[in-house]
């Protein structure tokens, strides 16, 4: 039997409006009562076009902006009981890859100071040494070499800072990783690297992952599961290979129809 990792119900994000002091307040529903589960070793498609609320989901759930309703259970417990030393454990375990390569790190620091970061905050009993070699053993784990470790996030290429990126975020060991679009904003040859990498890392390091994505073709590719959203509301879910075999929802149909094919109609 699969083991939950994480358990979502109902889940609510909704933006005031206001159009004047006696005006009734109006809501924007980012997302709008999302419910499911991830399990151990799994990866979960999000897919859904640009305003569906795929990326505000995975704030959500790591917590990194404030919920308007709903539940979020990480490893069998309530998010909202966890302990302050509970949160940074949390933070230790579930890692998150951003969309933007350059606009994730930070351009004052070296490469290697990039990945180092997290080591300061979580391992603080490393010595220098240890935490270099590790940095330096990740950079290989990713396809970095050694000689970019003082370099710039702008002397490298948009590909080689998110294979930073996937690094930083590796560095703690996490169980999770949640993959915010990590492709979109990088060539497509880079992209197939990428995306190639993810799979030997979850593998090696044993990850289960959340990847959010526009591209059904990706999705495709690498999910086991996948969620349809629209308008902030799952609309239809279930095993990637059923799923795209036999949609049941309108919208999945259309999504699904539009993915270029490699052979041009005649």
């Amino acid at each position: 039997m699969k083991k939950e990792i994480l358990n979502v119900q109902n889940l609510k994000l909704h933006y005031p409006i206001s159009r004047g002091f006696f005006v009734k307040r109006n809501f924007i529903k980012a997302v709008d009562g999302v419910s499911f589960s991830l399990f151990v070793g799994e990866t979960l498609g999000i897919v859904g076009e640009s305003g569906s609320g795929k990326s505000s989901i995975c704030r959500l759930i790591l917590s990194l902006i404030p919920k308007t309703s709903g539940n979020i259970k990480w490893f069998g417990k309530d998010f909202n009981l966890y302990k302050k030393k509970e949160i940074k454990s949390f933070r230790k375990k579930v890692q998150i890859i951003f969309q933007d390569p350059y606009g994730s790190l930070d351009p004052r620091m070296t490469i290697g100071s990039i990945i180092k970061e997290p080591l300061g905050i979580f391992n603080k009993n490393l010595s220098k040494n240890e935490s270099t070699e590790r940095v330096i053993a990740l950079m290989s784990d990713v396809g970095l070499s050694s000689d970019l470790y003082n370099r710039y996030p702008h002397e490298i290429s948009g590909g080689q800072c998110q294979r930073v990126g996937i690094a930083r975020a590796l560095i703690n060991k996490p169980s999770v990783l949640v993959c915010d679009e990590p492709v979109s904003a990088l060539d497509l040859s880079i992209q197939a690297q990428i995306l190639d990498l993810l799979d030997v890392l979850k593998h090696k390091y044993n990850l289960t992952l959340i990847f959010v994505s526009h591209d059904l073709s990706v999705v495709k590719a690498i999910c086991d599961n996948v969620i349809v959203l629209k308008s902030g509301k799952i609309i239809e879910n279930g095993i990637t290979s059923d799923l795209f075999k036999n949609p049941k929802d309108p919208y999945t149909k259309k999504l699904i129809s539009s993915v270029p094919s490699p052979i041009p109609a005649r």
